[in-house]
């Protein structure tokens, strides 16, 4: 049997007024198991930032022989709210600070310590830090927090240092993933609904799309957890995205042409899938096989994220090619109102939307 004569069939069954909704139904069921399997994965942390042979790694791994190298200092800094000269019932009020930072600390809490101009303070607390900036951060959190409830009146207290730096740091990306995301599914519906001119058919790939999304976050952290990859989700979810919103254009615009060819939109749809599946694969495969050849990259981060997004461009595919097709062919051709095609409709040849185009 023939490469065209396979596709022919398979696309006649995605599109098929029976064969429509069994596709549909089983590409939702086949998500859905999908989802409990990896519901619960989660990606290893963000580590790694040198390449292994790197002088940076060498002297991390060396300063872990040390003893209590897990113990860093954080600097509690005291000033006075109205700039002013620290007095000795400030000083006196710090002292009495030492017990909360005890609860917090790994070792004695040192200071305070005035500066020579006598307008600041500084109490050292060590602390145990984590495994990562993510777990200092807690530590680090719980600190600001028993300060914040026993700060003396009249005085500003601020927590600094290695570990707070390092926290800080990490808290910075608190909620970026989520913004990244947003952003994109908003830049993506506005392109789909300018580009479609339809208040309804925008929402069909944004659907495929958000599924297969929400499904390759879940698939790419088992397979980050089970070989040890550390990466950025929201980078995969842009690829996602990205390379999802761009098949279905080259799905959907051309069933949108052979529509304006037959009054059987199922045949339309079996038709414009056939055709436009090598430009969707040539697109897929070119970047999967770019992404798989970050393996070969020394650091530790660029080497993690190849494979998982590799792994979401491949599940972002079958999503537009087996889930996307029955569902236009449920949805018929009234999805493009209020500007649907039919066969015999006038053309104008120098549009305004064909001269975007």
């Amino acid at each position: 049997m023939t490469e065209t004569r396979v596709r022919s069939r398979l696309s006649d069954r995605l599109t098929s007024r029976r064969g429509a909704w069994i596709s549909l139904g089983l590409g939702v069921l086949l998500m859905v198991a999908l989802f409990g399997i990896f519901g619960s994965a989660e990606a290893p942390s963000r580590t790694g930032q040198a390449p292994a042979a790197s002088e940076a790694s060498a002297v991390t791994e060396l300063m872990d022989q040390f003893p209590d190298s897990d113990v860093q200092p954080v600097l509690v800094v005291a000033a006075r709210d109205d700039g002013g000269d620290l007095t000795s019932a400030d000083l006196t009020a710090l002292e009495g600070l030492i017990p909360v930072l005890d609860e917090q600390a790994s070792d004695d809490v040192s200071g305070p310590a005035v500066s020579d101009d006598g307008k600041a303070a500084v109490l050292i607390t060590p602390i145990t830090v984590g495994a990562d900036n993510t777990e200092t951060a807690e530590v680090v959190k719980a600190l600001r927090a028993d300060i914040a409830d026993s700060a003396p009146d009249g005085l500003t207290l601020q927590v600094t240092g290695g570990p707070a730096f390092g926290a800080d740091v990490a808290s910075a990306f608190d909620g970026a993933d989520f913004t990244l995301l947003l952003v994109t599914i908003l830049i993506v519906a506005i392109l789909l609904i300018i580009t479609y001119r339809s208040p309804v058919l925008w929402l069909i790939p944004l659907i495929v799309i958000a599924l297969a999304d929400g499904l390759a976050g879940r698939v790419t952290a088992a397979v980050g957890s089970a070989w040890g990859f550390g990466f950025d989700a929201g980078i995969i979810s842009v690829l996602v995205f990205g390379a999802g919103a761009n098949y279905a254009l080259l799905l959907i615009s051309r069933y949108r042409e052979e529509l304006q060819n037959t009054d059987d939109d199922r045949r339309a749809l079996s038709v414009a899938w056939r055709k436009s599946v090598p430009a969707i694969l040539a697109s897929n495969v070119t970047v999967v096989l770019a992404l798989i050849t970050l393996i070969f990259a020394t650091i530790p981060m660029t080497r993690g994220l190849g494979i998982p997004a590799a792994i979401g461009l491949v599940i972002a595919l079958l999503a537009v090619l087996f889930v996307l097709p029955p569902f236009l062919a449920v949805c018929g051709r009234r999805v493009f109102w209020p500007f649907v095609p039919r066969p015999g409709q006038i053309r104008q040849r120098r549009s305004a939307w064909r001269s975007i185009a």
